[in-house]
């Protein structure tokens, strides 16, 4: 051992002396690699996008593949890869996707992550006004499972009697509320305007019941109305989470569930109280 100082006199000893000798040099071995890694990977959430776009263009190309001689155009192809792109960024439902990590840490550390992370902070500030009255695990579960849909202008989020099957936070643009499209007389009148930060969705999804309303992305024309200097019109993000984990979690979590079903009541009522009023308005 060492210097020689120590040495070895039997067979036994000898033979202990060399696994000994082989398991430090493996355990070095692993440790220098372990320290080369964490100098020297590029693994990090921009190369996740990266390896989730490279094969977004494989699946392209088995689609040209089976589709020969006609190929995708490249402004096609182009949009394609920007709204996957997007969806990517701030879809949170990667973190459990891609890494398996975040089930195996205590809810303490849960709840540290999200609300020390940025992304996750900052989308848990601005939709306050829903999470007030959720308990802690039920936040952690909701926003670590969101996933992003992004639609352009003047687009059915919700058609009239479907049944709605994710819930919504809007996270950029605005979304037109209208009475139904049966109604010749009211269907391209609007009820109301939800901004950013509204969310949508949750009445239907907790009462069970189909949507006797339809939510639309803002439409230019509309757009125009509210502000005659609008030529533009940014795409809409939303946040979405679907209805089986939302229903799975107000089960897990009774008494949260409670207090998001009584707030979208109270919602939908300001929503028909609206609706009513311009109903009346019109009759006039």
């Amino acid at each position: 051992m060492g210097y020689g100082d120590y040495s070895g006199k039997t067979q036994n000893e000898y033979i202990f002396s060399i696994l000994l000798e082989f398991l430090g040099l493996t355990f070095f071995s692993f440790l220098m690699g372990s320290i080369t890694s964490i100098f020297s990977t590029s693994d990090n959430f921009d190369d996740l996008i990266e390896q989730k776009l490279d094969s977004l263009d494989m699946w392209i190309k088995k689609i040209e593949k089976s589709n020969k001689p006609f190929h995708i155009q490249p402004t096609l192809y182009n949009d394609i890869r920007k709204y996957v792109e997007q969806a990517f960024l701030y879809d949170f439902n990667l973190v459990i996707e891609e890494f398996s990590f975040y089930q195996q840490i205590t809810p303490k550390m849960q709840t540290d992550l999200i609300q020390n992370t940025r992304v996750f902070q900052e989308f848990e500030r601005s939709f306050n006004h829903f999470f007030d009255e959720c308990e802690r695990g039920f936040t952690n579960e909701l926003i670590i499972n969101m996933f992003c849909r992004i639609f352009q202008q003047n687009r059915v989020v919700i058609s009239y009697k479907s049944n709605v099957k994710e819930m919504f936070f809007i996270r950029q643009g605005i979304v037109q509320v209208f009475n139904n499209d049966n109604d010749e007389k009211e269907k391209d009148k609007t009820i109301l305007y939800l901004p950013k930060y509204s969310y949508f969705g949750d009445y239907q999804i907790l009462c069970k019941l189909k949507s006797n309303l339809v939510f639309k992305t803002l439409s230019k024309e509309h757009a125009k109305r509210k502000s005659h200097s609008i030529d533009f019109i940014p795409d809409i993000l939303f946040m979405c989470v679907s209805k089986e984990r939302l229903l799975q979690l107000c089960s897990l979590f009774p008494q949260t569930a409670e207090n998001i079903k009584r707030k979208s009541l109270e919602r939908r009522q300001r929503f028909m109280q609206q609706k009513n009023t311009n109903s009346k308005a019109a009759d006039r």
